[in-house]
């Protein structure tokens, strides 16, 4: 992609990105927001915590 710039490590490992703004914009638009939606996920920040809680609720030792 032009105009992204690849960060890398001593070993040549990729540690950051750097996006131009027209891109990011992009890609933000399809970034899920829970916030947006109505219900016991709205608000919520992390939505696979929440989600991992939810799930211990239901799990039993039978």
């Amino acid at each position: 992609m032009e105009g992204v710039e690849y960060i890398y490590d001593e070993h040549g490992r990729i540690k950051g990105v750097i996006v131009p703004p027209e891109l990011w914009e992009k890609i933000k638009e399809r970034l899920f927001e829970p916030s947006k939606y109505r219900g016991i996920y709205k608000g919520k920040k992390d939505l696979e915590k929440s989600l991992r809680e939810l799930r211990s609720e239901w799990e039993r030792d039978f």
